[in-house]
């Protein structure tokens, strides 16, 4: 994607930090990567003022996070204005149909089960920005969302 300026890795685990790592440089997306190592870092980074949401891209976010929980992260993502755009990819050992609710209920359709795979890193990271693109041209073509607010272009 040429358009992608910097992907966020909100990952506690340094193994899980180190694999995303290179399936993202195997990508040809390496270039502007940052990694946050727990929740409460990355409440802080995102909503500091001097943050710039243009900037972002996409964010990889592990919802078993130290300090404060993925899931709180998400919501503030979700919650915050010049974030809730910004496309989420969740990485989960978690199969708690609760937690897929809560992340879907927050806007998120792409999950990396644990442990990392590149087959599956792919694949959520294709269905996210394909979802995106599909929701911004039928928003585009009929002036309508039909529900897909939480994709917003």
């Amino acid at each position: 994607m040429k358009n992608l300026r910097q992907i966020l890795i909100i990952e506690d685990n340094a193994d899980d930090q180190a694999l995303l790592l290179r399936q993202l440089k195997k990508a040809g997306l390496g270039q502007h990567i940052k990694v946050i190592p727990d929740g409460r870092e990355a409440l802080a980074y995102l909503t500091n003022e001097q943050f710039v949401r243009e900037d972002l891209s996409a964010i990889f976010l592990d919802l078993k996070l130290p300090k404060v929980s993925g899931l709180k992260v998400l919501e503030t993502i979700r919650s915050h204005e010049r974030l809730h755009a910004i496309p989420v990819i969740v990485m989960t050992s978690s199969n708690s149909p609760e937690d897929l609710d809560q992340c879907r209920n927050f806007g998120v359709y792409s999950f990396v089960q644990k442990p990392l795979a590149f087959s599956s890193f792919a694949k959520a990271f294709a269905d996210t920005f394909h979802t995106r693109r599909v929701a911004t041209m039928v928003r585009e073509e009929s002036g309508h969302d039909f529900g897909m607010t939480s994709l917003p272009a």
